[in-house]
């Protein structure tokens, strides 16, 4: 029995970790931020020569 739910246990987990880093943009990561952040900053700086 105690085999049994350590065996449950670690499958439960491997889960929640398999889900984790199944998708990194999931949750509060930052990535998404970053990735917005540098496309607006590319993209000004594209309007800025262009109007220049």
């Amino acid at each position: 029995m105690r085999n049994r739910a350590k065996a449950i246990a670690r499958a439960i987990d491997g889960a929640w970790s398999h889900q984790d880093q199944a998708d990194p943009f999931s949750g509060s990561s930052l990535v998404p931020m970053l990735i917005i952040g540098l496309a607006l900053t590319f993209a000004g700086m594209i309007v800025a020569v262009v109007l220049s």
